[in-house]
């Protein structure tokens, strides 16, 4: 991508609306949009880093064996009164058809992924079985904030696994947990805990919710030195005491980026899903549920890892990799190089942006924060009298101050691929 091309562009003026760090970069990076309170359109810049959050999350669904499907964002409202939640789910969205049909805006796809199993599930040699989607939820929340970190609209993977047994699906749970925490170490999140949670509206005994421990975050944590964890909703002691070691908890802000739940047979029984077992019976299968938003996992990568100057990813999840800034000298070699390297880059198929403008230096270095590629490579004539290209680093959780600050021209292309190599 050559950057004149590149679809972002920014307002000081919406940037003084944002009321967090994060909020602020994604504006001032031009990776957001405020189309309504609470929805946002992704800039070219935003949507590839989301997609790229997608994309580890699909691998490390598809390596515990979850299948990918894709379920509509309406469904009829007489799914959600079979299971009783028509009337009870606050945040649930309704509308009517034209021919007087009633719809809702799912806000999470329980209802529709049991109607959609029914469909398939026969005997229990099918079972066990895990299927997930990417797909957009609508929340009708009281108040947007932050903003993707709560917004009405937005993506999310949602996964749900079928099971003969309790035990069967605890099992899977604990893969699901384990799969959870590779994700959010692949897209540089540190500070990432699991706690005890409250099952709420989702039904079931037992349920996890993973927190990035952050001042900004709306969830109250409760920490102890024996291991105990939960949120406020779970916390069955008023004293804030450990219920298992009576000692003192601690107690931090922490912002929901991912949950797990223990269904049981909620869904599958009030939706009358059934499967013949292994000695003839009919039964319900026993069921978990697995969400991760992907917009507030973008989020909170900015609130976590940003600094004053803009974005800091790692190089599974940044825009692109590479960005060549060419500084311009008047026999418009800088540029001419630059363009060469680019063009090399592409053919090998690295994700590689080009600043070939005609502005100042300083103004190119500004946007190359914002737009905070790992590696930018530096075209400049001082650079090249010398057979040098400077390169410089921007990486998430990475110690890159003993990598090399200058390549040599004639062996640019090894060198940079050996250096993604190390960074990936």
């Amino acid at each position: 991508m050559i950057i004149n091309n590149l679809c972002v562009k920014r307002k000081i003026g919406n940037i003084a609306d944002a009321t967090t760090k994060g909020h602020k970069i994604a504006i001032k990076g031009g990776y957001i949009h405020q189309t309504f309170q609470g929805g946002y359109t992704l800039s070219p810049l935003g949507y590839k880093v989301c997609a790229k959050i997608e994309n580890i999350i699909r691998e490390e669904m598809n390596a515990i064996n979850g299948q990918e499907i894709l379920m509509p964002v309406v469904s009829g409202a007489n799914l959600w009164i079979d299971t009783g939640r028509y009337n009870t789910v606050d945040v649930l969205a309704k509308f009517k058809g034209r021919n007087g049909t009633e719809y809702v805006l799912n806000p999470t796809h329980e209802e529709v992924v049991v109607d959609f199993i029914k469909s398939i599930l026969e005997t229990y040699k099918q079972l066990p079985f895990m299927v997930y989607q990417i797909q957009t939820k609508f929340r009708d929340e009281l108040r947007a904030r932050a903003g993707l970190i709560r917004t009405r609209e937005f993506r999310m993977k949602d996964g749900y696994s079928f099971h003969e047994t309790q035990k069967d699906l605890e099992q899977y749970y604990d893969k699901c947990l384990a799969a959870y925490y590779k994700i959010f170490k692949r897209i540089g999140l540190k500070k990432v805990i699991d706690v005890q949670s409250n099952n709420g509206d989702m039904g079931g005994n037992v349920s996890h919710e993973f927190m990035l421990v952050h001042e900004i975050g709306e969830d109250t944590i409760f920490i102890c030195d024996c291991g105990y964890r939960a949120n406020k909703e779970a916390l069955k002691n008023n004293s804030k005491l450990c219920p298992y070691c009576k000692k003192d908890l601690k107690e931090f802000r922490g912002i929901e980026i991912g949950n797990i739940f223990q269904l049981g047979d909620k869904y599958s029984r009030s939706m009358k899903l059934k499967y013949i077992s292994s000695d003839g019976s009919q039964k319900n299968p026993i069921m978990g549920c697995y969400g991760i938003g992907i917009g507030r996992a973008f989020a909170s990568i900015l609130e976590e890892s940003a600094d004053e100057y803009g974005p800091i990813f790692n190089m599974e999840t940044a825009p692109f990799a590479i960005e060549i800034i060419s500084l311009t000298d008047k026999e418009g070699k800088t540029s001419q190089i630059a363009q060469e390297i680019y063009k090399t880059l592409l053919t090998e198929k690295i994700d590689v942006l080009l600043d070939d403008r005609s502005v100042r230096a300083g103004e190119k270095f500004v946007d190359a924060d914002l737009i905070a590629a790992p590696i930018k490579i530096i075209v400049s004539k001082k650079n090249l009298d010398k057979n040098v290209l400077e390169i410089k680093y921007r990486v998430n959780n990475r110690d890159t101050s003993n990598f090399i600050k200058e390549i040599k021209l004639n062996n640019y292309l090894e060198t940079v691929k050996g250096i993604i190599k190390k960074l990936l």
